[in-house]
């Protein structure tokens, strides 16, 4: 009989597909894997990424991986984040995203073919939809067929759908009001969704529903 899975597994070798690569101007300096969910960046040695520059705050940020999702958060640095040139406080990352951290530069990257035999699993969990039942994209629908999709929208108020074991969770990424969910407000944290619920993300009505 095949060994049982241990928990946390899958995370770990997802975890071992994700690399930052560290640089300042035109100098690589390093590549750094993503081993732990949570990682830290800052001035101070004791850091897990330290970058030894005045730009960069003693605590400046926080990567936090679950599986093949990673979420960069600032943790309110003199300097701030940037995410493709764009200043945030958390944004989801993906693959050759760049994070801009005083005069360092950290590109996220995913190692795709070491990431093949999690994701196999992954393609292996329900597909799920999302119907757009009012606004500009009302009457079609948004495959989730990625382990992290944006949903279409309007410009200025963007939500992601991750895709964990099997299971769905929506995150508030850009916009001046979070999501609703069956009509309560999901905040900062990941919310779970599940078949039937209805999504308002600004003021546009969705549902989300799971296929075969």
């Amino acid at each position: 009989m095949a060994d049982a899975e241990q928990p946390g597994m899958r995370d770990r070798e997802a975890a071992t597909a994700i690399r930052l690569l560290v640089s300042s101007g035109q100098v690589p300096l390093r590549v750094v894997p993503v081993l732990k969910e949570c990682l830290s960046i800052g001035r101070r040695p004791y850091n897990d990424i330290a970058l030894d520059d005045l730009t960069v705050s003693g605590e400046h940020a926080l990567v936090r991986t679950r599986g093949t999702e990673s979420v960069v958060h600032d943790l309110d640095s003199r300097n701030g984040t940037l995410v493709n040139g764009l200043p945030v406080a958390q944004r989801v990352l993906c693959d050759g995203d760049v994070i801009d951290i005083g005069i360092y530069r950290l590109r996220y990257v995913l190692d795709h073919a070491a990431l093949g035999a999690v994701l196999l699993s992954e393609a292996r969990a329900p597909t799920a939809f999302v119907d757009f039942l009012s606004g500009p994209l009302a009457g079609t629908v948004q495959c989730i067929d990625r382990p992290v999709t944006r949903l279409a929208g309007q410009a200025e108020q963007v939500a992601v759908v991750a895709r964990r074991k099997g299971r769905f969770f929506m995150t508030h990424l850009e916009g001046p009001v979070f999501p609703r969910i069956n009509g309560e407000a999901i905040g900062l944290a990941a919310r779970q969704i599940a078949d039937g619920d209805r999504i308002e993300l600004a003021g546009v009505m969705l549902r989300f529903r799971l296929g075969e």
